[in-house]
């Protein structure tokens, strides 16, 4: 055994050195190395010298390293590091670590970024809401009035249905905006349209059943469904939506279909009323379920919001999710789930397992909001300044169809996909660009000729949307010309 004639102990970085202060300071340089095992430490009355605190503290730190295992103390030798601490690796010595072995799965999950959001919004990855209008103070007034409310009730578990206010609030609004109307005890509200697919798909699906998912897709769908071990079915969407007959052939006994019938992600097109009447004509035959995410159905530009699948289904097969994180602001963590009465329960106990409940403040302010009618004027608003914002970007890349670009006249939503029939063309384009571009290619299963960029705009101002349409098309004219 090593046997140290004393060492110094490691500095204190505070001018009034606490208990705690000396404990992390000893315990780490013990952990680090910097006092080696067998090290022998002064005394505990030397060590109060040298620190400038009391013995007492020193005997209280000293007692509980050796309780801890760092310290071995004997009466008439002194106390050592412990050599135990000769079998770990200190930092300088320890290896290089490898990846961590994911799962198969786990490796799909984490390789896919597309649900994150960016840290710095700009053209054109903002496909978020734009909170420079929002009535902060109005929600400030309503949270604090929340709390009134709810009292201490706000520090306890929340129904994971959701708060019963908040479901007839939602109740009341698509009755009002989207012309369902549904009775508040089939809602299920969630912390996001994501969650709710993740836990729809979850209850209802077992491994290998089949899945139709639009192609191309939104991957936080595809995503939950994979997690879930579904058998992914693509079915190819053109300018009408989700291909029905291809879906028919492909998979004619498929479990769950996800759409996004009143503007498709990504692609931007409206599913026809002939698809969607084709769509609960098949799928009544095969007692099948429609998973509808209306994830910003209220953002309509011209005419009134297109008629959700929920509304023409007789069958209580097609379930509706819908998000107030879009309307709002990303934080407000809330959305929520229409589903068959049966199928509430199940819902709300299989979300206990994922998060437990949503925080009852939020939901109760979000249905003050909704009750006060500040909710429709800021729909109101943010219809008239988002369709602005579209309109602007449509017109800065005018020309852009010039050179063979083309893109859905769907007035609708917070990105805009442009496509051009040749792919190696659109990726030279994003490439020679500085503009945060997503190739469309990435959102599909099948490969094909043709690509295209999506632009998300929603949190940028007129001007940044000016000046990125502008920076586009300028890049696309100088690759055009590159390759003539």
């Amino acid at each position: 055994m090593r046997r140290s004639q004393g060492v110094l102990l490691p500095p204190l970085r505070v001018p009034r050195p606490r208990r705690g202060d000396v404990y992390g300071a000893l315990r780490a340089a013990v952990l680090d190395g910097v006092l080696a095992p067998g090290d022998r430490l002064p005394s505990t009355r030397q060590a109060a010298a040298d620190y400038g605190v009391s013995r007492g503290m020193l005997e209280c730190v000293f007692a509980q390293l050796t309780e801890e295992g760092f310290l071995d103390r004997a009466v008439g030798r002194g106390s050592f590091v412990t050599q135990r601490m000769s079998r770990l690796e200190t930092p300088a010595g320890r290896r290089r670590r490898r990846p961590p072995a994911l799962s198969h799965r786990g490796r799909s999950l984490a390789g896919n970024a597309a649900c994150r959001e960016p840290a710095l919004l700009k053209p054109f990855n903002a496909g978020v809401a734009d909170t420079r209008e929002f009535p902060w103070k109005t929600w400030q007034r309503l949270q604090a009035r929340a709390l009134r409310e709810l009292g201490t009730a706000a520090l306890r578990f929340a129904d994971p249905r959701g708060l019963l206010d908040l479901r007839a609030a939602i109740t009341r609004h698509l009755a009002q905006f989207r012309g369902i109307r549904c009775d508040q005890r089939r809602i299920v509200v969630f912390s996001s349209g994501q969650q709710a697919v993740n836990a729809l798909a979850v209850l209802l699906l077992d491994r290998g059943d089949e899945v139709w998912i639009e192609d191309p897709c939104y991957l936080g769908a595809r995503a939950a469904f994979e997690l879930a071990g579904a058998a992914l079915i693509p079915v190819p969407v053109d300018g009408e939506g989700l291909r029905v007959d291809t879906g028919m052939k492909r998979a004619p006994r498929a479990r769950l279909i996800y759409v996004t019938p009143p503007h498709q992600y990504p692609t931007g097109v409206a599913l026809s009323l002939e698809r969607r009447i084709e769509l609960l004509e098949r799928t009544s035959k095969t007692g099948a379920w429609i998973v509808e995410d209306d994830y910003d159905g209220e953002f309509r530009y011209e005419g009134q919001p297109l008629t959700p699948l929920y509304s023409l289904d007789s069958r209580a097969r097609v379930l509706y999710v819908g998000t107030l994180n879009k309307s709002m602001f990303v934080s407000l963590r809330l959305a929520y789930a229409v589903v068959p009465e049966e199928l509430v329960e199940p819902l709300a106990n299989t979300r206990t397992q994922f998060d437990g409940f949503t925080p009852g403040v939020g939901q109760m302010a979000m249905s003050l909001f909704m009750d006060e009618g500040h909710f429709s004027s800021h729909l109101r608003r943010m219809r008239m300044a988002y369709g602005a914002k579209r309109a602007a970007l449509v017109e800065g890349l005018a020309p852009l169809a010039a050179l063979g670009w083309t893109w859905s006249d769907n007035p609708a939503g917070m990105h805009l996909l442009v496509c051009h029939e040749r792919g190696d063309y659109v990726r030279s384009v994003a490439e020679t660009s500085s503009l945060e571009l997503a190739l469309l290619r990435s959102y599909r299963a099948a490969r094909t000729r043709d690509d295209g960029l999506l632009l998300r705009f929603g949190a940028l101002d007129v001007q940044s949307i000016q000046a990125g349409a502008v920076a586009l098309v300028s890049a696309a004219r100088k690759v055009s010309l590159h390759r003539e």
